[in-house]
């Protein structure tokens, strides 16, 4: 690198000064992807965390890159130990566009041995309406009922309900469930040692 910038003068100096800057700037642009770093959500969706116990915290990390920091809540307001409500609230560690999750979810859902061609149609359609293009430091905040309903509240987008049981159920095993391909996340998820 020396002779390199001995051959080329202030140009190769200049050029590795551009470098080097180039590389601090996105590592500060980066936001950090630690479990514990997870930002405190927006009036909005904070409403929907309220009163619920924290089950547990883990970052979703897809090859080399940290996608967000997931966290499982639980609502039990009548004390039974069945949850009435279990929440999940995404804080995004960079840009997700709304295809991507789309794409990803249609992958996961053929995994699931009852799907048919109709189902599939169906839930794909509840996607392209609940979800939105996520941005670096956006959340949202997906809760399933005890009735089996799922609700999707994205920052600034309308919140947007779907009444079937089925399709909340297979959504959350995507994190949650025995079969999912992302087993450490579960873990933390679920607080299990």
């Amino acid at each position: 690198m020396v002779s390199d910038l001995k051959n080329h003068g202030k140009s190769g100096l200049t050029a590795l000064l551009v470098a080097m800057i180039c590389v601090v700037a996105s590592l500060g642009a980066t936001k950090i992807a630690r479990a514990d770093a997870v930002s405190a959500p927006s009036p909005e969706l904070a409403v929907h965390i309220a009163d619920a116990t924290l089950v547990g915290r883990g970052v979703l990390k897809i090859y080399w890159a940290n996608v967000y920091i997931l966290s499982h809540y639980i609502k039990d307001t009548d004390n039974d130990g069945k949850p009435d409500a279990v929440i999940l609230h995404y804080d995004y560690l960079r840009d997700v566009p709304k295809y991507a999750t789309i794409d990803a979810s249609r992958d996961e859902f053929m995994r699931y041995p009852h799907i048919t061609d109709e189902k599939l149609a169906a839930w794909m359609d509840y996607l392209d309406k609940a979800l939105t293009d996520m941005k670096t430091d956006d959340q949202a905040i997906i809760v399933r009922q005890a009735d089996g309903s799922i609700h999707f509240y994205m920052e600034n987008a309308q919140p947007v309900i779907i009444t079937d049981a089925e399709f909340s159920q297979v959504f959350l095993d995507i994190w949650l469930g025995a079969e999912t391909i992302y087993p450490t996340l579960r873990k933390q998820l679920l607080t299990l040692n």
